[in-house]
């Protein structure tokens, strides 16, 4: 999160339609990511589009660690998340209704339901669809 600032957020909020950036949490905040770090040093004026439109360090050069992954958030969340599970495309499917998270219930829940998740969380292909609460039982109503 080399010079991570609001400024960047705010593209990051734009880009993935997630309404306006509150703050920029430090030091892997949600958590340490595993795959390749791409940028460092990002310098938004906050106007851009996309992070890509931004001003930083050669793609894929950078000199931090997964310790310093940056965190955003912003003021508008997802209807759907993965819970219970170090990576973001992998984990329990909770919803957002009636300002409540909430499970859905595994019966008849296969590999093209996993699939429509992974496609709306911006994941790759769904490679199973594990039932019996696998990623734990949620606490919180189950909404399907």
């Amino acid at each position: 999160d080399h010079n991570w600032d609001i400024n960047d957020a705010k593209v990051v909020c734009r880009q993935l339609a997630c309404g306006a950036a509150l703050s920029v949490p430090d030091k892997a905040w949600f958590g340490e990511g595993s795959r390749p770090i791409w940028l460092d040093e990002v310098n938004c004026t906050g106007t851009e589009a996309a992070l890509t439109e931004c001003r930083a360090r050669l793609w894929g050069d950078h000199n931090c660690t997964h310790e310093e992954d940056a965190s955003v958030v912003c003021s508008e969340h997802s209807q759907l998340r993965l819970v219970n599970s170090r990576s973001h495309c992998t984990g329990r499917v909770e919803v957002f209704h009636n300002q409540q998270w909430g499970t859905v219930c595994d019966k008849n829940w296969d590999l093209r339901d996993a699939g429509v998740v992974c496609r709306q969380l911006g994941c790759r292909t769904a490679l199973s669809a594990p039932g019996r609460a696998q990623f734990g039982q949620g606490s919180d109503p189950i909404w399907l």
